[in-house]
């Protein structure tokens, strides 16, 4: 024990003056990951299979591994330990995932959100995006999980890894030929069924792999294929955020309007009026369902002519389609200005506020009611090729040319939307008191069931009020494609047993492409044409099962019928009235592109030595990266400058990042380890961020507008890690890791609340729309700010708990705690010189917590996993004057069983998201006011796995 505690006090000694000895190590070796044949990483001899295999294997990389890597490997061909890779990855301590529909979609890592999460498909970066991401973020869910053989998450940076991460780097590795010993293949069959839906969906995969001896070498051929459909019903409740009493020009006043606002409470109306009175802008009951199809193909073929030569070729190709249709009914009135016919043309009859202000209960008449149907059919093709050759010269040098392509192309063609009213409505109130903070019982004023009750068409008047904004119209499709280029020329050079030399050069180009049309008008819809009226237009829906509604509010209403409107009105003509374009104000800011060419050189020396009497290996190096970024935007500009009033615009920059990175691991006792990192790194500001496009919006009085800022610096940081590792058995491990990060540059989105006029933009942007530059906007910027630091600790437990008596000894768990804080400086507002709040990152949930209690027997197993995280903010500030916008903590359950039937044949059930988890979302730190309510229900797989 003496011994053992005089090389822990020493350790701190020796990071310094490893330090300041790196010429002295010229001398020593590497501690290298063992290699396959195909250069893929081997991990020690292992003869567990299944589940508890699996994870030995994993415990074995990181073991070996320089940085702080944990990883997760296939249980076996073809079988990934989990149905989504996202959901693999809340093992990791560290992680936290974001969940859509119920499925991972999205990481965090060490509170840092996805864009600052880089990925790697076989060595070359690349990027999947759906539905609303238009960022940098990695989408998990495009892929199924049975593609991919391994996957590592790389928290500390290496200077012969890309660039471009402050959280970590994933790597996805597909199977290869040359990692099988021969001849293999899988293949799989499940059901799936969803209880919210109740709908029973298809799940299917094969893999086959085999290599050959021929006179031209060694051959090897791999393919695997997925598909699978997935129903999801996803519900809840939304508010639409929460408003200030005098915003939008106030409640109706009797004294200026004696006839329209007849019946004012004037005792109510002046609460309602307060600034710190809060209401719902457009509460509602939605229904979201959403049908997805997955197809995924992956090919390796493999070449070794010679001993020394060894040529692989991959091939990833994706499909994701989703058809999502959103149905809902909501009080749009409260969301509008005068011009618009709204609020100020709202009578309060009566109001109840809680203790944090919040309108709790509100009874009003005249109030514009919204019934609204909604589309969105889009797909993702993702494909990848990459070719990597590698040669070995001699004994000690080996040179890897490696080469890739990258495509994501989003395809988002309907984008549609419809929407009937019913104005000016006495009667409605809402109630928060007997459903609690998330189900309000509603009471319309009417019979929403009625189609007689609902109009479309030109907008209509009050009596002494204002001509309001009528139902809209709404076609948006758009586009994205995300494309990577990159070459490398990498060598490895063997110095000695204990000095290995690495170098690169790399060249990236990165290229962004967003478009997007629009209608030049959305709202003032013609009159119902002939031979149609609203009972033909529309059709009768229900919905909200599995919702606790309070009694009284109605699950059925009548729904605009998307197939009939589009008939009576020719709305897909593209023509006339519905005539696409890029062009129209509305449209300008989907229409913009991002060039990025990267291009970076490294140097790294691994080594490994005694010193004190203990092992310690690791590596130091440097990279140097330049990046040449362009922006292509459209600008508004005065008609002397451009008679269309816009113009487009390619703004561009250069930057230069110097990144070294050291990795060391000490050994002061056996099975135990140490292990310090610190690093310089950097990552290029988001896709939106940077492009400058402005977006005026009016539609559903959402009133916003949006810009981007190309002069943006990058994210940067420096970092710093220790970690204490203890293996006290094969296929177990007790950590703790520490990390601090200093983040000296932010880039932070605001939303501030003004006129349109304060923009500086031209009136001419408004036109036709019924809304004045004078009337309220929510205008969203991004500018830089000085960041802060964020600092945390990991804890990992995994052990197999063979020690217990009888049946008990087939136990195993995984089991870690991360906790991070972090203190970032915002601004308030976009004025030089303006006020700062100090808050936590976006995305970053101080406590996650995950744990996994598997038991393995024979050929049955079966495991339940735990996922929880905190809280976490998603805006500061956000709209409508308050402090932050942020999600609720969740915590999912999630189980997994199987039983194999001699030596081929496995049958499974599986289950997702057992208590029906719902995701909150909330605005205001004090009050946390209902934002959205979303619950997608439980998900349940049951198949069979055959593999030869």
């Amino acid at each position: 024990m003496t011994t053992v505690r005089s090389r822990l006090l020493a350790t701190s000694a020796m990071i310094t003056a490893l330090g300041m000895a790196a010429p002295a190590l010229a001398q020593t070796a590497p501690a290298q990951t063992p290699q396959t044949d195909d250069g893929a990483t081997q991990v020690e001899e292992v003869v567990v299979t299944g589940f508890r295999g699996s994870l030995e294997r994993a415990l074995s990389i990181k073991r070996n591994a320089n940085e702080v890597v944990d990883t997760i490997v296939a249980e076996d061909m073809a079988k990934f330990p989990d149905n989504n890779l996202a959901e693999s990855l809340a093992r990791v301590p560290g992680v936290a995932i974001t969940r859509t529909g119920g499925e991972g979609s999205q990481i965090s890592v060490r509170g840092l959100g996805p864009d600052f999460t880089r990925v790697r498909i076989n060595g070359i970066e690349a990027q999947a995006t759906t539905g609303s991401n238009r960022g940098r973020g990695f989408d998990f869910n495009v892929f199924a999980s049975e593609l991919f053989s391994q996957l590592d998450v790389r928290k500390t940076p290496s200077a012969n890894v890309e660039e471009g991460s402050l959280g970590a780097t994933v790597d996805l590795h597909t199977a290869r030929p040359f990692s099988q010993s021969g001849f293999k293949a899988a293949m799989s069959a499940q059901g799936a069924w969803n209880d919210l839906s109740e709908a029973t969906n298809p799940r299917l995969a094969g893999l086959v792999s085999n290599r050959w001896d021929t006179p031209l070498g060694e051959f090897g051929a791999s393919f695997s294929v997925a598909y699978s459909e997935k129903t999801t019903l996803q519900n809840g409740a939304s508010t639409g955020l929460w408003n200030f009493g005098s915003a939008d020009g106030g409640w109706c006043d009797p004294v200026a309007r004696p006839t329209l606002c007849a019946g004012t409470n004037t005792a109510a109306r002046a609460t309602a009026s307060l600034d710190s009175t809060r209401y719902p802008r457009f509460l509602r009951y939605q229904d979201y369902r959403l049908e997805t199809k997955r197809t995924g193909i992956t090919g390796t073929l493999q070449w070794r002519p010679q001993e020394s030569t060894l040529v692989t070729f991959d091939v990833l190709y994706s499909k994701f389609e989703g058809e999502r249709n959103e149905r809902q009914l909501e009080s749009i009135g409260l969301s509008r200005a005068a011009s618009q016919g709204g609020k100020p043309e709202t009578v309060v009859r009566d109001i109840v506020l809680d203790g944090n202000g919040t309108a709790v209960f509100m009874a009003l008449d005249n109030v514009d009611i919204r019934s609204e149907n909604y589309i969105d059919i889009y797909d993702t093709t993702f494909q990848q090729y990459t070719l990597n050759v590698e040669q070995q010269f001699g004994d000690k040098l080996t040179v890897t040319a490696l080469g890739g392509y990258v495509k994501n192309d989003f395809n988002n063609a309907i984008d549609y939307i419809v929407q009937m009213d019913r104005q000016n409505t006495d009667g409605y109130s809402y109630d928060f008191r007997p459903g609690g903070q998330y189900f309000p019982a509603i009471n319309y004023g009417f019979d929403v069931t009625d189609p007689n009750q609902w109009y479309i068409g030109p907008t209509t008047t009050a009596a002494g009020g204002t001509g309001a904004s009528g139902p809209d119209i709404r076609l948006r499709p758009n586009w994205n494609d995300n494309i990577y280029k990159t070459a490398q020329l990498d060598f490895k050079y063997e110095w000695s047993d204990n000095l290995t030399l690495l170098g690169g050069i790399q060249a990236k180009q990165y290229e962004f492409i967003g478009r997007g049309q629009r209608l030049a008008s959305e709202s003032n819809i013609p009159a119902i044409p002939a031979g149609y009226n609203m009972t033909s237009l529309t059709e009768a829906y229900c919905g909200f099962q599995g919702l606790s509604l309070p009694s009284g509010t109605p699950n059925c209403w009548r729904s605009p019928s998307l197939s009939a409107i589009a008939e009576a009105y020719g709305v897909f003509s593209n023509t006339g009235r519905f005539a696409l374009s890029e062009t129209v104000s509305s449209a300008r800011g989907d229409n913009r592109t991002v060039t990025e060419d990267d291009q970076a050189a490294y140097l790294l020396a691994q080594f490994k030595l005694t010193a004190l009497g203990m092992p310690i290996r690791g590596d130091i190096g440097f990279r140097r990266v330049h990046t040449k970024q362009e922006s292509g935007f459209y600008s508004t500009v005065p008609t002397a400058v451009n008679p269309s009033g816009f113009e487009w615009t390619v703004v561009g920059r250069e930057y230069d990042d110097n990144l070294p990175s050291m990795n060391l691991v000490f050994e002061p006792a056996e099975d135990f380890l140490i292990r310090f990192g610190a690093a310089k790194v950097m990552a290029r500001p988001g896709l939106a961020q940077i492009s400058a496009a402005t977006n005026v919006s009016v539609a559903g009085g959402s009133r916003t507008v949006s810009t981007g800022n190309p002069n943006l610096e990058p994210y940067r940081a420096n970092t710093y890690d220790l970690a204490f590792e203890w293996y006290p058995a094969r296929g177990s491990i007790f950590s703790a890791g520490f990390f601090y990060k200093e983040i000296s540059t932010y880039i932070q989105n605001i939303t501030t609340t003004g006129t349109f006029a304060s923009t500086g933009l031209p009136d001419s942007l408004l036109a036709g729309t019924g809304v004045a530059a004078t009337d309220s906007f929510q205008i969203s910027n991004v500018i830089n700010t000085p960041g802060g630091p964020l600092q945390g600790a990991e804890l990992n437990v995994q052990q197999a708990l063979t020690f217990l008596p009888w049946k008990f000894s087939n136990l195993g768990v995984l089991l870690n705690y991360t906790y991070v804080k972090s203190d970032i400086d915002y601004f308030v507002s976009t004025t030089a010189g303006s006020a700062t709040v100090t808050q936590p990152l976006l995305n970053l949930s101080k406590n996650a917590f995950n744990t996994t209690i598997y038991y393995e027997e024979g050929p049955f197993q079966a495991r339940v996993s735990l996922n929880y995280r905190d809280k976490y903010l998603t805006a500061v500030p956000s709209s409508y004057n308050t402090d932050v916008a942020g999600v609720k903590a969740t915590t999912f359950i999630d189980f997994s069983t199987s039983y194999k039937w001699g030596d081929n044949l496995t049958f499974t059930v599986e289950g997702i998201n057992l208590t029906n988890e719902p995701t909150i979302s909330y605005t205001d730190s004090s009050a946390e006011r209902l934002s959205d309510y979303f619950q997608s229900g439980r998900q349940f797989y049951a198949g069979v796995r055959y593999a030869f």
